[in-house]
């Protein structure tokens, strides 16, 4: 095999821009190097650069994966490693500021307290001697609350005090907003969910249930995907299996019946509807039919977030398991099934929003 120690004099190879050598997909040197390459033939062209040097490109389809330890013939050799000086040096204040060396004020007023002795330092014109400490060996300070400015932060850029109030002040405005009175008709507010062969866009819906404010079940049914065939990880969670579903309607057959309980509501919740959006939207054919039904949806997940960060309530997770275990609220049903989950989110939902249906008492 031939290789670069036989490469012809670089006078010899024709001469390229480095533009055209991209459009050729050329490898440099330096390119190969990040790619872990390294050439089998002779370099094909060479493009000059500022100051004389020129760069070697070789032809893409004549390289092989490179040995640990392999040098590279135009690399320059690695000089070594100069140790820290034990005695400090003159440097010029630029020169310091990229190295990351600063005068002791410079660094407190940064909030870092020097540990360790000054590394360097620069002379000023009236020949005042400042010493210059690394801030990498530098010991971070408390900093300060960005509204006060006395007390240490505690939270969010604020102090303890600053935090708290603010805080009282969102929980104040969240529950005022919760508990306002909305007039909703029962009938007109739905609640749905869906279960699903995975987690992703691409996956299919297996099962459909819409109940209304009154707790009345519009539609539950099961539904047959175009497809997916399997779905070992979700059905441990949800139970469906393939045969459970072989003989259901599809989503396309129910789209009508959906699409008009949809339609008559002025609110769809659900818990997480961000992936629910999408494959319900598919239902509809124009951006303006779509844009109506994302008009309607309110997230119950995301206002129930809003209401434990806002109380300060110590959850590992945001679930409708979490939800409803917080409000000491009872299942109607297996969990992670669609009528037993649409039903747990109406009565989250409700114990979130107290007065959100008319006649509902203040």
């Amino acid at each position: 095999m031939e290789t670069i120690s036989k490469e012809k004099k670089a006078a010899d190879l024709p001469l390229v821009t480095e533009a055209e050598a991209g459009r050729r997909h050329l490898l440099d040197e330096q390119t190969m190097m990040r790619m872990g390459l390294m050439p089998c033939k002779p370099p094909v062209a060479r493009a000059l650069v500022k100051e004389g040097e020129e760069i070697l490109y070789f032809d893409p389809d004549k390289v092989r994966e490179a040995p640990q330890g392999y040098r590279y013939p135009r690399q320059k050799p690695q000089p070594p490693k100069r140790e820290a000086p034990t005695e400090p040096y003159r440097l010029s204040p630029r020169r310091a500021a990229t190295l990351g060396y600063f005068p002791r004020d410079v660094l407190l007023h940064m909030y870092y307290e020097p540990t360790e002795g000054p590394v360097a330092f620069y002379i000023k014109k009236s020949g005042e001697r400042v010493e210059l400490f690394d801030r990498a060996t530098c010991r971070r300070l408390p900093l300060p609350c960005t509204r006060c400015g006395e007390n240490t932060r505690y939270r969010a850029k604020l102090c303890h005090a600053c935090y708290t109030k603010e805080l009282a002040a969102r929980r104040a405005a969240g529950d005022r907003r919760r508990a306002a009175a909305r007039g909703m008709a029962r009938e007109r507010v739905l609640f749905f969910d869906l279960e699903m062969t995975g987690v992703y866009d691409h996956d299919e819906v297996l099962s459909v249930t819409v109940v209304n404010g009154h707790g009345e079940t519009l539609l539950d049914t099961l539904t047959r995907p175009q497809r997916k065939k399997r779905w070992r990880a979700t059905e441990k969670i949800h139970g469906i299996t393939p045969d459970m579903v072989k003989d259901a309607p599809t989503m396309a057959e129910i789209a009508p019946q959906l699409t008009a309980l949809f339609g008559e509501a002025d609110c769809i919740v659900s818990f997480g509807s961000s992936t629910d959006f999408f494959h319900l939207a598919r239902l509809y054919r124009s951006r303006a039919e779509r844009a109506a039904l994302k008009s309607k949806l309110v997230d119950c997940g995301t206002e129930f977030a809003h209401y434990i960060h806002e109380h300060e309530i110590e959850l590992q997770h945001l679930s409708l398991s979490d939800a409803m275990a917080h409000f000491s609220l009872p299942w109607d049903g297996t969990a992670h099934t669609s009528a037993a989950d649409t039903n747990a989110c109406r009565l989250v939902f409700e114990a979130l929003f107290p007065h959100y249906y008319e006649g509902e008492p203040l």
